[in-house]
């Protein structure tokens, strides 16, 4: 058998004390190396250093389309990894694997979706010299087209962990990419039901929920997760997440109802097409007007939305601005009861641009992504330089710009469950509605957008 390894190589960002392989708990990829166990290949670890010396199939892991330019970093400017010299093959997959354009002279296939039922029989044919064929496997020379591969949860325990749910319980947020590229599937004896909505039966672990099962929740928590997705209504009932001013409220006082002190991990998506000050006016006095009867701290991750590949907004414009990363930390409300803050953790406008190129790439965008990558200026500067000085070299729009619905998608290649039709309707749908509520004399209610 020829030796099979997974490439080790740095990230982006350094989060974590430990960021090896392990340390970086990169479950789907443990996941994967437990199906080829199981099949009887065995697999190891090289580095971009030593891979044409120790391996003939390299697997490579992408969690974020960050991991996009955190591989390229590592290979690129090394000689053995093009497609020439290169002797070795190489296998790429995990969430991270949307749109392969930058990589594709580094990688030889590409495994879209859940691979875990067919990725020995691929990695067999590799190691032998044979062409494998999957519905889901994109040859990297060809960019044949794809499907998501659904898949069911893993079966087995990995690292004392067993999967417990695919995709989110929620109807479809519209910008969402992971509810449109794989459908929803629990193990219903791992979660706990009550009236008709679940929770996660280790509650004394940080429990991530839906903000409706929020307003019911039975118990003292340290810390909870959960999303909000949209600083006003308008923005939320839009693009999916129906949930109003009073729900937020009520959710606030339900947990700051079993006394001390939790805290609330908001996950909240901001810069979204038609969104204005008016929408944070709007979130500051909705929080503002809880009143827990414990202390609740209400930390807001907001991450700027991007068009994601496979959904309905995959067509719609992006904003760079406002740049949330100048309020990390910031306190937004302060009192006995009630502390309000945005993250420390925020994106800059720089970091937000380079994930959407990531996305949108096509093969002329080379010229760009080498920028990125290795030019001095840009690397060394601060991330407000850095996006002022790419932008004098490079015109955005052609990455945030919105695009024609009835065109191709940002990576035609790629489709999923939901037919491409469908996402047109969808999408015409949202843009029409958009303009009805950013328009000075738009008419309707938050329950008729959610019925849309």
């Amino acid at each position: 058998m020829s030796r099979v390894a997974f490439l080790v190589y740095a990230p982006e960002v350094q989060r974590r004390a430990d960021n090896s392989f392990d340390g970086n708990g990169n479950f789907g990829a443990c996941v994967i190396a437990d199906a080829l166990r199981r099949a009887g290949i065995e697999t190891g670890f090289v580095t971009p250093e030593s891979a044409h010396v120790d391996a003939d199939v390299v697997l490579i892991s992408l969690t974020s389309t960050y991991d996009i330019y955190a591989l390229l970093r590592a290979v690129a400017l090394r000689p053995e990894w093009k497609l020439g010299p290169r002797h070795f093959r190489v296998l790429a997959g995990g969430f991270g694997v949307q749109n392969p354009t930058a990589i594709r002279e580094y990688v030889d296939y590409c495994a879209f979706g859940r691979a875990h039922e067919w990725v020995a029989e691929i990695v067999n044919s590799i190691a032998h010299d044979h062409t494998p064929k999957h519905p889901s496997l994109m040859d990297m020379r060809e960019m044949n087209p794809v499907a998501m591969h659904q898949g069911a949860l893993y079966p087995h325990e990995v690292n004392g962990n067993t999967e417990k749910f695919t995709g989110c319980p929620r109807p479809k947020c519209a910008f969402c990419h992971y509810t449109f590229a794989r459908r929803y599937h629990a193990v219903k004896d791992c979660l706990a039901y009550e009236d008709g909505r679940y929770f996660q039966n280790t509650l004394s672990q940080t429990p991530e929920v839906t903000w409706n099962q929020l307003l019911t929740w039975p118990k003292k928590a340290g810390r909870i997760r959960v999303a909000i997705d949209g600083f006003s209504e308008r923005l939320r009932y839009t693009y999916g997440k129906c949930i109003s001013n009073q729900e937020i409220i009520a959710g606030i006082e339900q947990v700051g109802s079993h006394g001390g002190t939790t805290t609330l991990l908001v996950y909240n998506v901001v810069n979204f097409p038609g969104e204005t000050e008016g929408d944070y006016n709007e979130f500051i006095a909705t929080v503002g007007a809880a009143q827990p009867s414990g202390r609740v701290i209400f930390v807001v991750q907001s991450s700027p939305f991007r068009p994601s590949l496979l959904t309905p907004m995959q067509w719609e414009p992006a904003s760079l601005t406002p740049d949330w990363s100048k309020r990390r930390e910031q306190v937004i409300l302060e009192r006995r009861n009630l502390r309000v803050v945005h993250s420390f953790t925020l994106e800059s406008a720089w970091r937000h641009l380079k994930s959407i190129i990531a996305e949108r790439a096509i093969p002329e965008d080379d010229r760009a992504v080498q920028a990125i990558l290795f030019s001095p200026k840009l690397r060394a500067g601060c991330a407000e330089g850095a996006l002022a000085l790419f932008a004098r070299n490079f015109d955005l729009a052609q990455w945030i710009g919105e695009r024609d619905i009835n065109g191709s998608p940002p990576f035609p290649h790629l489709s999923s469950y939901v037919p491409l039709a469908g996402l047109r309707k969808m999408a015409h749908r949202l843009r029409r509605l958009r303009w009805a509520w950013t328009a000075e004399s738009g008419q309707g209610s938050n329950q008729e957008m959610a019925a849309a």
